[in-house]
């Protein structure tokens, strides 16, 4: 019963080779789950309209992929001054906090405690969620 959580780095294009990886994997293992973790505002960009519908219809499943969206550390009310480093701060800044809970969330609802951990590499803190996890890390440099 394996479960491997897939973190996307929300900006740019990161996010979408690791969905297409992460869709190939899944076709490839059915009998694995996968869950992928990013932010709404980013799984919105990825996904297409019929893809993201489906998706929330379905109780954010896409086969064996469970997707998630987690916080982007934006807080209520928050006004961008054009920067988009900003955004990527307030991402970096919540995201350790936020994907742990969202890791638990998935295991919860899964019944599968996560047995492999895939990220971008940007996501330095998921190598230290593997590791007191006691589960493999592997870190992503995805291109377009």
């Amino acid at each position: 019963d394996l479960h491997v959580a897939i973190f996307a780095f929300p900006f740019g294009t990161h996010a979408a080779p690791l969905l297409n990886i992460t869709k190939k994997l899944a076709s490839n293992a059915p009998t694995l789950i996968f869950s992928f973790f990013n932010t709404s505002k980013s799984n919105t960009l990825i996904f297409s309209s019929s893809k993201k519908d489906q998706v929330q219809g379905n109780k954010h499943k896409l086969g064996n992929i469970r997707v998630y969206d987690v916080w982007d550390g934006v807080p209520q009310g928050y006004v961008s001054k054009g920067n988009p480093e900003d955004e990527i701060e307030l991402f970096m800044a919540a995201a350790p906090t936020a994907l742990k809970a969202a890791v638990a969330e998935a295991e919860a609802e899964t019944g599968r405690r996560v047995s492999c951990m895939v990220g971008d590499a940007f996501l330095w803190f998921v190598g230290e969620m593997a590791q007191e996890k006691g589960v493999p890390w592997v870190a992503t440099w995805p291109g377009p």
